[in-house]
């Protein structure tokens, strides 16, 4: 994970799924520090606080109850700082039942801060917020053509 894209990139695909079996968690795993963490913030303000494999897990449970099969996250936009060894990746994102036009199941943002210890970029922690109908993603963060 020599660049930031790379990394960024390599998350989303990881998340995403056409098999039904869920994220790819050795995959995400390799991309993170091993203390990462992974925060979910709710509307109500309320955060769920977990490690790649209690995300994994959780991934997994909701595809057990839904029976969804494929599940495809995209990047929407994205606002990169960096200084020295440190970045901050503000990422909105979409996650579709499949590529392309599948049906849209949800749009948020990412915040994911890194470091690079001299020979790549590590992930941190992801902390993220999804869209709800009393908070849009500001069209700051998402493509011109929306």
């Amino acid at each position: 994970m020599a660049s930031i894209d790379a990394i960024v990139r390599a998350t989303y695909e990881s998340v995403s799924f056409t098999t039904g079996a869920g994220p790819d968690e050795a995959r995400l795993a390799s991309l993170l520090t091993e203390d990462a963490k992974l925060i979910a913030v709710k509307p109500t303000g309320e955060t769920v606080e977990t490690h790649v494999a209690g995300f994994v897990a959780r991934a997994r449970e909701r595809i057990s109850q839904t029976g969804l099969m494929s599940f495809v996250e995209r990047e929407l936009f994205r606002r990169t700082e960096v200084y020295a060894g440190i970045a901050h990746v503000f990422s909105s994102y979409e996650g579709r039942t499949c590529q392309g036009d599948g049906e849209l199941l949800v749009r948020g943002i990412n915040s994911i801060q890194l470091r690079h210890d001299g020979a790549r970029w590590w992930i941190l922690s992801i902390v993220w917020t999804e869209e709800h109908q009393s908070n849009p993603i500001p069209a700051a963060y998402l493509p011109r053509a929306w």
